[in-house]
């Protein structure tokens, strides 16, 4: 008898760092965690058309590892990329580590200079 094992997706979040933050209306920054690494996901159709068919935009989808006290609506600053928010946190144990799968919606770019 054949022994049945997960299909693991291995995660190496290596493609940048970014930094989540929480901002009140004055424009204080909180930060939760800075120089954490992450790794970008494809924004499918289904997704992207679920999205708007609620009026949400959605700019981005990155995995981050499995850490504690991030919440909807955080900052999320990706240097030379800009700042978004966040939209859906979406936790994902079928992956090697945990991660936690994040879709953003950009506030911001960044210019970048040559």
């Amino acid at each position: 008898m054949k022994i049945k094992t997960d299909n693991i997706e291995f995660i190496s979040f290596s493609d940048g760092i970014c930094d989540i933050y929480t901002e009140d209306e004055e424009g204080n920054k909180s930060p939760k965690y800075n120089g954490l690494g992450f790794s970008n996901r494809v924004l499918g159709f289904n997704r992207h058309y679920a999205a708007r068919a609620n009026n949400v935009q959605t700019n981005a989808v990155i995995r981050i590892p499995q850490v504690p006290g991030i919440d909807t609506h955080d900052t999320l600053e990706i240097k030379n990329q800009g700042k978004y928010d966040i939209e859906l946190i979406q936790n994902k144990f079928d992956t090697n580590p945990p991660c936690k799968e994040l879709t953003l919606r950009q506030l911001e770019m960044f210019e970048v200079i040559l």
